[in-house]
């Protein structure tokens, strides 16, 4: 036997121009967000080719990106920049000099 489900309308007054009162959500411990996870990308270029150019790719090949060798590359989260650096070599792994760190509006 099948149920029908039951609806009914939801009325909400205007908020209008309300300004908030109180606490911030944090507060003022910013230190709540410390164990909050995020994916962190660095983006050192872009390029632009067909599949049949990929399809034809050999070892050895290379992909001219978009971008100056002296022009930092952008550290990334979710998508949006958050800083600008330089690559650098720390032991046998990439690193990130930050020369730049992005303004954000509040």
């Amino acid at each position: 036997m099948e149920k029908t489900a039951r609806t009914q309308q939801l009325d909400y007054p205007e908020l209008g121009t309300h300004v908030p009162t109180g606490q911030p959500v944090l507060g003022n411990n910013p230190a709540l967000l410390d164990s909050v996870k995020v994916r962190l990308s660095v983006v050192v270029g872009q390029a632009e080719t067909t599949l049949g150019e990929l399809m034809g790719l050999k070892e050895a090949a290379v992909l001219k990106i978009d971008r100056h060798v002296e022009q930092p590359v952008d550290v990334m989260i979710n998508g949006e920049v958050v800083a600008r650096g330089q690559l650098v070599a720390v032991d046998d792994n990439f690193g990130i000099r930050i020369t730049e760190v992005a303004s954000f509006k509040a």
